[in-house]
């Protein structure tokens, strides 16, 4: 009898472990943040696990990890009902500048019958592009006071905020700039700096702009060559007439400029290589024939973008050079 007793205990508990069996159990997941574009600095992570089965669910853990700056965060022990969601918050992630991220989270849930949304992947910081086109000056003034504009295009498609847009004009000493320009996707800002007082002769406007999240930097920066043509009585001179700089290449990656010139007539000549607040970084100076070839020692120079402007007293050239290391 007793036998008998525990035989039929046993075949209850087993039609009772078959028979739950046989519910659905399935937790989806989701990554409400990162989303595709952040903004650097402190960045909340936040997943959502879905209760799609047919049963309360345990989920013993969800795992959260961001390559390749190395975050990983874990929570344990999440109830959720059924049909019901549940955000799970976990500890802030800092998001850099200029990166591309991986955010992945996932769940670890034995029980559940549907493994095909147990991890969810966001990729971060994509599609933010912000363009830079100086308005005014152009390349022809007349001395006296210039506006000086700019235009920001938001070529991404994210709204996009850009921390400041600098305008410096050498070898004169103008600068100014301006801090906090939102542009909505597909929209274009103008910005009014403060006048210019244009005394005549050669110069160089350089505008670019600082975007954190901005993943295009080829865009990001637009150098005008100002000259005193087309005013009335003169005779209209083009700035590079017989003068022309080619950069071997444009990006480099090495520690040796290569460059080509000509110039209208031999004498002597000078390359300056400035960074993007318009400091001088490296100045040579040498007697240049009509055409010839030169080179730029650059070890000593941090990665980002230069310009390169070689002037002979009548005409100048400037090219932009992007220096990666």
């Amino acid at each position: 009898m007793q036998r008998r007793t525990v035989l039929a205990v046993l075949i209850i508990a087993l039609c009772a472990t078959l028979a739950l069996g046989t519910y659905i159990r399935d937790v989806a997941t989701e990554v409400l943040r990162p989303g595709e574009h952040e903004e650097p600095g402190l960045v909340s992570v936040c997943v959502k696990l879905t209760n799609l089965g047919e049963v309360p669910a345990l989920v013993p853990r969800v795992d959260v990890k961001i390559e390749p700056s190395g975050y990983h965060d874990w929570a344990e022990q999440i109830t959720i009902g059924v049909g019901s969601s549940q955000s799970v918050t976990l500890n802030p992630w800092v998001c850099r500048a200029h990166s591309e991220e991986t955010c992945t989270a996932y769940i670890t849930y034995p029980a559940d019958t549907n493994h095909a949304n147990d991890t969810d992947v966001v990729v971060v910081n994509r599609g933010v592009d912000v363009a830079t086109e100086v308005l005014s000056p152009r390349t022809s003034e007349v001395p006296g006071s210039v506006p000086v504009r700019v235009r920001l295009t938001n070529v991404g498609d994210v709204p996009t905020l850009v921390s400041v847009v600098y305008v410096f004009i050498r070898p004169g000493n103008y600068q100014d700039y301006w801090e906090n320009i939102a542009i909505a996707v597909g929209e274009s800002t103008d910005v009014l700096l403060d006048t210019w007082d244009y005394t005549g002769g050669s110069e160089t406007c350089t505008a670019y702009m600082t975007c954190f999240a901005d993943t295009n930097d080829k865009n990001d920066i637009d150098v005008v060559i100002v000259s005193a043509a087309g005013i009335s009585g003169s005779v209209e001179m083009e700035p590079y007439a017989g003068t022309s700089l080619t950069l071997l290449p444009s990006t480099l990656v090495g520690s040796v400029l290569h460059a080509e010139y000509s110039l209208a007539q031999a004498g002597p000549v000078n390359v300056t290589l400035f960074d993007v607040s318009g400091r001088a970084a490296i100045r040579r100076d040498f007697i240049g024939a009509r055409g010839g070839e030169m080179s730029l020692d650059l070890r000593g120079l941090r990665a980002g973008i230069y310009l390169v402007r070689l002037d002979d007293g009548r005409a100048a050239a400037t090219r932009k050079l992007m220096l990666q290391r």
